[in-house]
Formats: C-alpha cells, sequence, structure tokens
C-alpha cells in the first residue's frame, strides 16, 4: 500500500520528511518523485513503473504528432515534446495545496491519469488568460506608449493561437515588447503569459487610480524630458507612476508631483545613507502608498535603479520632475 497524504504527514513529523530544497517547480514531476523516492515515500518499484510510464506517454505523444506516420523525429523536436510532457504533468500538481498530497497523488495514479488532469489543467488556464485579457483591455491605460499598447492589442492574443497545450505546452520563448515589473515569476508556457497578464491587469489598475488626466501629464512630461517621442517611454509606466507616488511621499505629498525642488531636497536627503538604509527608506515610504503585496514586491526589483539614479543625479531617468495641474 502507497502511504496516504495524512500518513506522509504522520511520518513528516516523525522523520525529516521531504527535503524541499531538493524539490524544483521547474521541473516538479521529476524531483518530488526522485526526492519521494529518496525519502522512501516512494517504493523503488512505483519509481521505475514511473519512468516507464513517463516513456509510453512519450510515445503516443510523438505518435500523435507524426499522425502515426513515423516514430523518428528530429532530436529538438523530440526534445520539445518530451518537455511538453513533464510541463502538462507539472501542471497536474500545482493544484494541490502541498508536496506531500502532491507525491500522494503521483504515488496513486498512473502518469497517463496526471497528464489528463493537467492537460484539463492546461485548458483551464488558457481560458483564464483570455478572460484577463478582456478584464485588461477593459481598464488600459490610455497613453499612447506603442509597446504598451502593442502587447495589449497584438502580442498575447498572437501567443494565444499559436500556443499548442498538447505538443508544446511549455511554450516557445517569446519576448514581448512590454514587460510587467515584476515577471513571470520563473514560470513558463501558459502559466508564464497568466502572470504577465495578471500584473498588467494589476498595474494598469494602480496606475488608473491616479486619474487619466493626471497620468497623461506624467507620461507627456516624463517623454519630454527625456527626449522621448510621446509613443515611446521605454520603460514600464507603472514603474514611473510608483516611483513618483513614492517620492512625492518622501516630499510629504500624496499624488504624484515631485517639483525641482522637491526632487533636490530628496536626493540631498538620501545622498546621507548608505545603501541599505537608503533601501528601507524607500520601502518604508512604499508602504504609505499602498499595503498591496505586488507593490511592495515592485519596490524590491526598483530600489536600486532610484539609489542608481541619485548617485548620478539622474533621477529624472526614473520619475517625472515638474508640475502636474
Amino acid at each position: 500500500m502507497s502511504p496516504t497524504v495524512t500518513q506522509m504527514r504522520e511520518l513528516k513529523s516523525l522523520y525529516d520528511g521531504l527535503n524541499y530544497e531538493n524539490i524544483y517547480f521547474g521541473d516538479y514531476f521529476r524531483t518530488l518523485s526522485a526526492e519521494g523516492k529518496r525519502q522512501k515515500f516512494m517504493s523503488e518499484e512505483r519509481f521505475l513503473e514511473i519512468k516507464q510510464e513517463i516513456g509510453e506517454l512519450l510515445a503516443d505523444i510523438i505518435s500523435d504528432y507524426t499522425r502515426n506516420e513515423s516514430t523518428s523525429i528530429m532530436k529538438d523536436t523530440a526534445n520539445d515534446l518530451f518537455d511538453s510532457v513533464l510541463y502538462v504533468l507539472d501542471m497536474s500538481l500545482f493544484t494541490f495545496e502541498s508536496h506531500e498530497e502532491a507525491l500522494a497523488y503521483i504515488i496513486d495514479n498512473s502518469v497517463f491519469a496526471a497528464y489528463q488532469k493537467g492537460f484539463k489543467t492546461v485548458k483551464q488556464c488558457i481560458f483564464e488568460v483570455i478572460s484577463l485579457v478582456v478584464k485588461l483591455k477593459s481598464n488600459r491605460i490610455n497613453f499612447s506608449d506603442l509597446s504598451y499598447n502593442k502587447i495589449l492589442d497584438g502580442e498575447i492574443l498572437s501567443y494565444l493561437k499559436k500556443y499548442n497545450g498538447k505538443f508544446f505546452a511549455h511554450g516557445t520563448k517569446r519576448i514581448f515588447s512590454y514587460n510587467s515589473v515584476n515577471g513571470c515569476g520563473g514560470h513558463r508556457g501558459i502559466l508564464s503569459l497568466k502572470k504577465i497578464v495578471e500584473n498588467l491587469v494589476f498595474e494598469s489598475g494602480f496606475v488608473n487610480g491616479y486619474g487619466e488626466d493626471t497620468v497623461q501629464q506624467l507620461c507627456y512630461g516624463f517623454c519630454e524630458m527625456n527626449g522621448r517621442e510621446y509613443n515611446d517611454m521605454g520603460c514600464n509606466i507603472y514603474s514611473v507612476v510608483l516611483m513618483n507616488a513614492v517620492f512625492a511621499r518622501l516630499c510629504d505629498k500624496d499624488g504624484l508631483e515631485v517639483l525641482p525642488e522637491d526632487a533636490k531636497n530628496v536626493a540631498r536627503y538620501l545622498k546621507k545613507y548608505p545603501e541599505f538604509e537608503q533601501r528601507r527608506i524607500l520601502y518604508e515610504a512604499t508602504k504609505e502608498v499602498s499595503s498591496e503585496r505586488y507593490v511592495q514586491t515592485s519596490m524590491v526589483k526598483l530600489a536600486g535603479h532610484a539609489i542608481n539614479a541619485i548617485a548620478k543625479n539622474e533621477l529624472n531617468k526614473i520619475i517625472y520632475i515638474g508640475e502636474i495641474k
């Protein structure tokens, strides 16, 4: 009998249990299986069965890909199909709340069952992305930046049209013209796209919270200040709005306006402190702007840029310095 979730939790309380450092979400099914075997939760026989079942599943996928005409395909294609199979298997496990629950599922179910579960999860994720895109487009930032509008109006939908959940579920390498501040969290395939769109939905909502006229003045002013065309900010819009909000708070102001004298005073103030203290000050100001976790995480990514800009007297590279009527 294989251990149930409850039994494995009991074993975990008696012994060391799973070593989470050996488990990677980028290769979840295989590393979790290997760790389960290593810690004796999974028998050697079951581990070998899983490897055999993966091989049989891959053979079926290759047969479907070639439409039963051949079992011989290019090495790169075979590797892609193998990665796709593993990605779908990983997706079957991301629905569980713990490694122990996911491992119990692997032990008690065939690889084929896991693949079917994962494939349903992939399709569900596609529908969720489409829903998020609709939400994003209905709450888009009203500014003429080509990169931002290009990803909303073409690139995301183009990726979805080309995405193949059966043969290339792990996705093709794609660089979008516009990126969210917090990225895709290391995910691949449809999960990567979902994370990016989720981020953009939040960022657009945050930006629009300051009002369309205010945001447009800030964006136009930022472009003029840095000698850029109005349709090419060359950066993430949300990052500029957030940094303006943070530096405004450092000036004891609400909103986004940072005047030239404000910028000089804040830069002079921050330069008095070492880098770690500058980061702390920026984090504290960010908390006053928003309690949202996404905003806090954004500052972790952006603080270094702010500190470098201050050191080089180039604060205008990350915020708009000027009047906002």
